[in-house]
């Protein structure tokens, strides 16, 4: 699909008469140096949807750049020019589509410095001020912002199809990024039984073909039931599409040309972010703590918050959703939470916990101690009464021995002759 977009953009831009000929001559040879990098770089014969999807960008921000130098030949750009470009990128004064400043802005710099401006000998210059006033050009976002599981089901519930309740589900549970989710296929779903729990879980496998470069390739299980009865539905109902669809950067195509049989959901990103914003809408749901609309990587910030309230560690949520264990990106959502102020509660309680258990204990050994004294005492009433009764007995049997021989023995009465 990047790839379809990225021919048609290229060409668009390569054929452009507005834009400067001898611009379109570096930009020419800027992406065919980014095509053949990408696939050596990644050791592929064939540039992948990946790198296109790279590349696509290229395209776009190199049309920026001619537009925001007026296009100008960018081998007479001045340091001053270029400047008053990275000036205007970081006061504000350049907006992205949606009015505001643009938040990644070491893009446009990293091309610039790089091999784009090296073609023209102007690398150094940019080079030269991003280091001089330490100009990062990228905002690390640590805004906070997730939805609690009971606004989660009610977004889901929203959902037309089972097709769409199935994503959606897979998204939270699994906490993946929606462009690596759309490209799974039927092979990447293993059902197995949980051995402690005897209930049914998928494997999901996120192969390296279907992540970002920096996610880290794994095997996730399934944690609601939920995932797994909608993942039944669409597994079981996978067929070839007969619909057609045709946009601007397509002519008129069978969806089957463009997704196998085999893929689960057979639309693209715009698609999905289209079927969420009416969900959403539909729920009247809203981040915490800001209000902020709901978008597909809010479901995977909402997992991470989820599972680290549910009692998981920092490395195991890292884990999960797919980052380095070095990663600190959900620093900001345990802060949030307070989780390790809890944590630090939790050490209180579970330290007097602990003295509760030793004290415990001790009075258990008391107990056993004092159980084994009151089982003597009674075996030693046991023996006694014992002893006690025998003795009875036997001078029982003593006693009906003297009074037969009192019986038998004859009595003998003198009489005196008064």
């Amino acid at each position: 699909m990047f790839k379809d977009r990225y021919m048609k953009k290229k060409a668009d831009l390569l054929s452009d008469d507005k834009v400067n000929s001898n611009n379109r001559q570096v930009m020419d040879r800027f992406l065919q140096y980014e095509e053949y990098k990408l696939k050596r770089k990644e050791g592929l014969s064939e540039v992948d949807e990946r790198s296109y999807k790279t590349l696509y960008g290229y395209a776009g921000r190199l049309r920026k750049l001619n537009e925001w130098l007026k296009n100008k030949d960018w081998t007479e750009l001045t340091e001053e020019e270029i400047k008053k470009l990275i000036d205007d990128l970081e006061d504000g004064n350049l907006k992205n589509k949606y009015g505001r400043r643009y938040s990644d802005r070491s893009l446009y710099y990293q091309m610039m410095q790089g091999r784009l401006f090296a073609l023209v000998g102007k690398s150094h210059i940019v080079r030269n001020i991003t280091e001089e006033f330490s100009i990062r050009g990228r905002e690390f976002n640590k805004e906070v912002r997730f939805i609690d599981e009971e606004t989660v089901r009610k977004i889901i519930d929203c959902a037309i199809t089972p097709e769409h309740r199935c994503l959606m589900w897979v998204a939270y549970d699994t906490g993946e990024n929606i462009c690596s989710l759309l490209s799974l296929e039927k092979d990447d779903f293993k059902r197995q039984i949980n051995p402690d729990s005897n209930e049914p879980e998928y494997v999901v496998v996120f192969s390296k073909e279907n992540l970002k470069r920096s996610r880290t390739p794994r095997s996730e299980i399934t944690n609601y039931k939920e995932t797994v009865s909608y993942l039944d539905i669409v597994l079981n109902d996978l067929k070839p599409s007969t619909k057609k669809i045709s946009n601007k950067y397509m002519d008129t195509k069978n969806l089957s040309e463009i997704h196998n049989e085999n893929k689960l959901f057979k639309f693209g990103f715009k698609a999905a972010e289209t079927l969420l914003k009416r969900a959403v809408e539909k729920a009247h749901a809203r981040c915490l703590p800001g209000g902020q609309r709901v978008t597909w990587k809010d479901l995977r910030s909402s997992m991470a918050c989820d599972l680290l309230n549910k009692g998981w560690s920092r490395d195991e949520v890292n884990a999960r959703l797919g980052h380095r264990p070095s990663s600190r990106i959900i620093d900001s959502y345990i802060n949030y939470l307070a989780l390790d102020r809890k944590g630090s509660k939790k050490k209180l309680y579970d330290g007097n916990l602990r003295q509760l258990e030793v004290e415990l204990e001790q009075q258990k050994e008391a107990n056993k101690l004092q159980g084994l004294r009151f089982e003597n005492l009674r075996k030693e009433q046991e023996q006694m009464k014992e002893e006690f009764n025998k003795f009875i007995n036997s001078s029982k049997v003593e006693l009906i021995k003297m009074m037969k021989n009192l019986e038998e023995k004859p009595i003998i009465v003198s009489i005196e002759n008064s």
